[in-house]
């Protein structure tokens, strides 16, 4: 202790290391576990080239846990060197690191071969990777000798692609679904992932799957994707999520998700190398050039994926079931339960839940007959931030009372099928009852209805009319001098002018586009509003519904001037916003397009009155488009 107050650097050298021993010693002793991973650079190598095998360790100590034993391949390779590379990070002060051991080989036999699993003992446990199966297939040059090697190359490369395997096996596009066997209207989720060796710098979709026969609702996926590392036959890939979705099958039998199709622009390194071909995965290209490389375009598909679904079960179903799948809580409530004559009432129904929201009926409620009931006020809030579709849809009825009295509003039922338990489930609404009461000094009424008076027969309201006049002449009447001989005059040049407005009008619609587009929606519109009035029958609704959301798609995309095929109702009442149309058109734009949906896809018929509503509707919303001069 003397020595150490004369000394006064090695004091502060103790203080020093008993404070970071003190601080960094919990994190080094909280978690002990390792991972070891294995991967391989190429699982398909020709003869004479060489090949990395990859060794990671992971965890929180790593520095002490030794290192594994090197395979022995020398059967069909030669070991060239190693290299070594670390990595720490501290979380939640919780600090872990990874270690990367690199080996270097050259492809010497020709065949499939096994790399064996490689081993690690550390504090009693043993840790193995997975076997890696390896080809290796004949080259254009000659395999070296046996014990011949050649210099290894640069540390951290040996995950850098050849030029001869640039893109084969190193990027692909994946669908998956999270069940293959559903009911009707139970949700699937699909998710396509990207799997990448190589630096892809963009991305965009091609061709969108069609999805015959199903009902799409997309989930939010981030702009920037969160990527993830997983082995691929031995080879390590680095994986982001691009798109995500729910679909809900129509009806049953056996269907098919379409392949989706994904151009990709990728950057080949070729001067300047990485040390790790995932450094910038979706980057910017701002250093996009000779010197750091090449860019190609690439299109990607996924495999189509065959879904079975199976009919509904026939036991337990209850009269009141019309089709909806899912799980789902229902809450009814009034604003009052006494009210004065003539005064509102509100009743709210909120049905919440998972499956297909939109889908979800307005509820089947008897009123008294002495109640004027309005039609329902809907809406709904659906949750896509998940990996399913949740929700509530609320109808509000508004109803007054035009007698005194007391008036009861019998409980209601509401009936689904839970794919989870696989039955069917019912809700029962309470009974509710209203008194309405009439306000001091006031006499109940029913607007509407008066005595009918008296009517008074006079005999005069009808006057003599002459049937026969004899044919009238304006006297001074000459013919050169009326309305009809100037008509004459001015009509060929009337029809000169028209013909070149005519002519001037053909050459722009033929050279503008957009202009040909626009001029000529109105017919192409009117002409699909026709073929939906021949379908307006209970049987072909779905037909109906479809035309009249393809007429009103169509007539937008050409006064927009953009592509008909994917525009969904969203964009397109976005792209109304943009232009400035008024908020109630495009709000009566969506509800139209969201009946037309909910209709294509419903289990249940619609009403002749429905039908002809909702081809009022379109129209009446055309024309106020039309009237638009933003559009």
């Amino acid at each position: 202790m003397k020595n150490l107050r004369r000394n006064p650097y090695r004091w502060a050298a103790v203080c020093f290391l008993g404070t970071f021993f003190c601080l960094t010693g919990p994190l080094f002793l909280f978690c002990q576990d390792l991972e070891l991973k294995a991967s391989v650079s190429a699982t398909s190598v020709p003869t004479g080239r060489q090949f990395t095998l990859t060794v990671e360790i992971s965890g929180s100590d790593i520095q002490s846990s030794g290192r594994p034993a090197l395979p022995d391949l020398s059967a069909f390779a030669d070991y060239l060197g190693s290299g070594s590379s670390q990595q720490f990070q501290i979380i939640n002060g919780q600090m872990s690191g990874t270690l990367s051991l690199s080996h270097h080989y050259v492809a010497r036999v020709e065949g499939r071969h096994t790399i064996p699993a490689i081993s690690l003992d550390y504090k009693g446990k043993t840790y193995k990777t997975q076997p890696i199966d390896i080809e290796i297939t004949k080259g254009s040059s000659p395999a070296p000798p046996p014990g011949r090697k050649a210099a290894p190359p640069p540390s951290g490369t040996g995950g850098t692609l050849t030029p001869e395997s640039e893109l084969e096996g190193n990027l692909f596009l994946k669908a998956e679904v999270d069940k293959t066997t559903v009911y009707p209207n139970q949700p699937i989720t699909l998710v396509y992932k990207i799997y990448t060796r190589v630096e892809v710098t963009g991305t965009s979709i091609a061709e969108s799957p069609r999805l015959l026969g199903f009902w799409s609702e997309e989930l939010s996926v981030p702009q920037q994707p969160r990527t993830t590392e997983e082995i691929v036959d031995g080879k390590k890939f680095l994986v982001a999520e691009i798109k995500k979705s729910v679909l809900f099958p129509a009806d049953t039998g056996e269907k098919v998700i379409d392949p989706l199709a994904l151009d990709c622009e990728v950057r080949l390194r070729s001067e300047r190398r990485s040390r790790d071909v995932f450094d910038r995965f979706f980057d910017d290209d701002f250093f996009n050039n000779s010197l750091f490389g090449r860019r190609v375009r690439t299109r990607i598909s996924s495999r189509p994926i065959p879904i079975h679904v199976k009919p509904l079960p026939e036991a337990g179903r209850p009269e009141s079931f019309g089709g909806i799948v899912g799980r789902y809580e229902m809450n009814v409530s009034l604003d009052k339960n006494q009210a004065n004559v003539n005064d509102p009432v509100t009743m709210t129904v909120t049905f919440s839940g998972s499956g297909n929201i939109k889908m979800l009926p307005e509820p089947r409620i008897l009123f008294p007959r002495e109640l004027e009931v309005y039609d329902p006020k809907v809406s709904q809030n659906i949750n896509r931030r998940v990996d399913a579709i949740s929700g509530n849809k609320e109808f509000e009825y508004v109803f007054i009372p035009r007698n005194a009295g007391e008036y009861s509003i019998e409980p209601f039922t509401f009936s689904y099928f839970d794919p989870i338990q696989e039955n069917y489930q019912t809700l029962t609404s309470p009974e509710f009852t209203i008194k309405a009461v009439n306000p001091s000094g006031t006499v109940s009424m029913i607007p509407g209805r008066s005595a009918p008076a008296d009517v008074e027969f006079t005999g005069r309201d009808i006057r003599f009319i002459k049937k026969d006049l004899e044919r009238l002449h304006r006297m001074g009447y000459r013919f050169h001098r009326s309305f009809w001989f100037i008509i004459l005059l001015v009509l060929p040049a009337a029809a000169v002018g028209t013909a070149a407005v005519f002519r001037r009008k053909k050459d722009q619609m033929e050279r503008d586009t957009a202009y040909a587009r626009s001029r000529r929606a109105s017919k192409v519109t009117r002409k699909g509003l026709n073929t939906a009035h021949k379908l307006m029958r209970p049987a072909t609704q779905k037909e109906f519904y479809a035309e009249i959301s393809r007429a009103l798609l169509g007539y937008i995309a050409d006064k927009l001037n953009m592509p008909a095929a994917g525009l969904m109702s969203e964009e397109a009442g976005q792209k109304l916003q943009e232009r400035g149309v008024e908020n109630d058109i495009v709000a009566d734009v969506l509800e139209i397009l969201g009946t037309c949906d909910f209709k294509r896809f419903a289990p249940a018929s619609s009403r002749p009155e429905d039908l002809e509503d909702a081809y009022k509707k379109a129209r009446r919303i055309i024309i106020s488009l039309e009237k638009e001069k933003k559009l």
